[in-house]
């Protein structure tokens, strides 16, 4: 009897972020490699090694991109803030990273407004 694979589930799917994604493709590339031989280790170590060269360059557009946002933000008045705040405050998907948030406003909170 054949041996069926099932396709992986895209990572919107399973819930994963595309970097812990990446992750797992590059640990399952690790375990072929260890059960390959030949040409096709050679193709995987090539694979594993391109792989993790995008996730660092796409580690450090990331950061780069972050940076030019908090200039931009820094640079912005209060109202702009506070409706990308709002909209920061939307975007969210899960009760834990509101939950984050709201101990971070709170911890802000603090900071610009010390009660006497």
């Amino acid at each position: 009897m054949a041996a069926t694979k099932t396709a992986a589930k895209p990572a919107a799917e399973t819930g994963h972020t595309p970097v812990e994604y990446l992750q797992d493709a590059l640990a399952e590339l690790t375990k072929a490699r260890e059960r390959a031989t030949g040409d096709i280790r050679t193709g995987i170590d090539s694979a594993i090694e391109r792989t993790r060269d995008a996730l660092k360059e796409a580690g450090t557009e990331a950061q780069e991109q972050v940076s030019d946002w908090r200039g931009t933000l820094e640079q912005s008045t209060d109202d702009v803030r506070r409706e990308l705040g709002i909209l920061a405050v939307r975007a969210q998907r899960s009760p834990e990273a509101l939950r984050a948030l709201s101990a971070e406003i709170r911890k802000r909170k603090t900071e610009i407004a010390p009660s006497k």
